[in-house]
């Protein structure tokens, strides 16, 4: 008896020590963060007449439709373009205000409902607030000098560092650069031009995101080129593109990772309507702030039309999830938050998984949680 007792004891404290472990590991990533204004969009305009507004509406609104649908060309949707006609009942204020170069901006915001009714009829994707953070270590050859790309804290500029963070901010990508003080160590540097991943994603320890993008960028015969790895979240990317100017290549880099994102993310403009749900069964609920918390969180995704619980014992809560699109995109974005840990069905903890019980194909599945209120919540996006 006194053997086996030890036993347990060794067994309980190998238990703690490798919970401790992982609450520090998971720690250093994030867990998706909310991006604000995905609504809003800012242009110049010449005036305040009738003519010049509306041409600052359809701008505005090109803006907001990439951005919310996460697909560069979603302007040319036939469904789109014959919208852009009649922008105005979909615009809810706006206001002129003087600009920092001397040109007026046309500052906007534009009903959330009607963007996305406007994309769903055109049968284009809708890619909600809640989005993943991605950690770039960019690499950028300019002439013979060779540098690491870095969060300066000054954003109004027009080096490397300014327009990756603009594009990003432009296509609704949550996104940070390494900390100032690895600008100097060479060696990181070199990590990062032969994308060695491994290292590199030892490097991040500590740097919250979801996603690392690893690149490296060049001028080869008078173009600019830029190849990179982007991994993360079942994510693995492996491109490159090229254009004639900075400001070119890294739009071009922003779009692809944010069309990666959206294909993942995004619900389907044709599904915007079904009604499927699932029961959602949330052990380890231990006061009435986990049960408020849970809601919140599953209110804001993305997928979700509406939140109401069904069932209510001493630790679970079955909640009855409606939602558009497919069960697998609500499991991606309901793992956009960690405090969520996916158990297998029935509620038995092996550590992960994401099976349940199908009742009638899509509605009423069942799927099974752990809430972890010891986890970090999502934060609010900080400016970009």
């Amino acid at each position: 008896m006194a053997v086996e007792h030890q036993k347990y004891r060794q067994l309980r404290g190998i238990v703690v020590l490798m919970t401790l472990l992982w609450l520090l590991v998971s720690a250093t990533f994030a867990h998706g963060v909310v991006v604000d204004g995905l609504y809003q969009a800012e242009v110049p305009v010449s005036g305040e007449e009738d003519a010049q507004l509306q041409e600052g509406y359809r701008a505005g609104l090109e803006q907001v439709l990439v951005r919310v649908s996460g697909d560069r060309n979603v302007m040319d949707r036939e469904g789109v373009a014959s919208r852009m006609e009649n922008i105005e009942p979909l615009v809810e204020s706006w206001q002129v205000e003087p600009g920092s170069s001397g040109e007026d901006q046309l500052q906007m915001v534009f009903s959330a409902q009607g963007v996305n009714r406007l994309l769903a009829d055109a049968g284009a994707r809708v890619w909600g607030a809640n989005r993943p953070k991605t950690l770039a270590w960019i690499a950028v050859q300019d002439g013979g000098d060779r540098g690491l790309l870095v969060e300066t804290g000054d954003r109004s500029g027009q080096g490397w560092s300014a327009l990756i963070h603009d594009n990003a901010e432009q296509r609704g990508l949550p996104l940070v650069l390494p900390p100032a003080d690895r600008a100097s160590d060479r060696s990181l540097l070199s990590e990062v031009w032969g994308q060695f991943m491994g290292q590199i994603s030892r490097a991040s320890s500590g740097i919250e995101h979801d996603l690392l993008a690893v690149v490296r960028v060049r001028q080869s015969d008078g173009r600019w080129q830029a190849s990179w790895l982007y991994q993360g979240r079942g994510i693995e990317q492996s491109r490159s593109v090229s254009a004639d100017s900075p400001e070119a290549l890294a739009s071009a880099m922003v779009d692809a990772w944010a069309g990666e994102l959206a294909s993942r993310f995004a619900v389907a403009g044709d599904r915007i309507e079904t009604d499927p749900y699932v029961n959602l069964v949330v052990e380890g609920i231990g006061s009435p702030s986990d049960y408020a918390a849970i809601k919140q969180a599953l209110s804001r995704l993305n997928p979700v039309e509406s939140v109401g619980a069904t069932s209510v014992s001493r630790d679970r809560i079955v909640f009855r999830v409606e939602h558009a699109g497919g069960v697998a995109q609500l499991q991606q974005n309901i793992a956009l938050d960690d405090r969520f840990r996916a158990l297998t069905g029935g509620g038995d903890d092996d550590g992960g998984g994401e099976s349940g019980r199908t009742d009638s194909g899509a509605i009423g599945q069942m799927l099974f949680y752990r809430w972890q209120d010891n986890v970090v919540a999502p934060s609010e996006a900080e400016d970009q």
